[in-house]
């Protein structure tokens, strides 16, 4: 995929400039993060069907396994959630991109300047019997 390198390039900086968090469930670390869409390339954004804007955010989640051995690899996952803003509750469709030895899911949606939102995830790797549940929160700025 042409646009995959800068794509993950761009979520894992913004991610990092964005304070990316993590929280493990046994041996699984689901790393996830928030970046404004106004961030991403025209042209990255377009090749994934991002739409960008000030008020437009993309929320980004990989799961990681910790093997035995000490390294750990990149898990395909069953990934669900909403986003609730205390008046309505949204599904998050989220879209696999794998590239491999990095694998990481994405979903849009929109938020106002200085809105909390609440996040609800549930999270199945494939090499799990089980589903995990992450929960947070974030307040968003657009910019506006």
């Amino acid at each position: 995929m042409k646009y995959a390198l800068p794509l993950l390039l761009s979520l894992c900086l913004l991610g990092l400039a964005q304070a990316e968090q993590k929280q493990s469930f046994g041996p699984y670390d689901v790393h996830y993060s928030i970046v404004n869409t106004t961030f991403l390339k025209p042209e990255v954004a377009k090749a994934y069907g991002i739409t960008r804007g000030d008020d437009r955010f993309i929320i980004n989640i990989s799961v990681r396994e910790n093997l035995d051995n000490g390294t750990d690899v990149a898990r395909r996952s069953d990934v669900t959630g909403t986003v609730f803003n205390l008046i309505h509750r949204n599904k998050l469709d989220f879209q696999e991109v794998n590239e491999g030895d990095a694998i990481y899911y994405i979903a849009q949606y929109s938020a106002d300047n200085k809105e909390t939102l609440d996040f609800t995830m549930s999270i199945e790797p494939e090499t799990s019997q089980r589903a995990y549940k992450l929960q947070f929160n974030q307040i968003h700025y657009t910019g506006k």
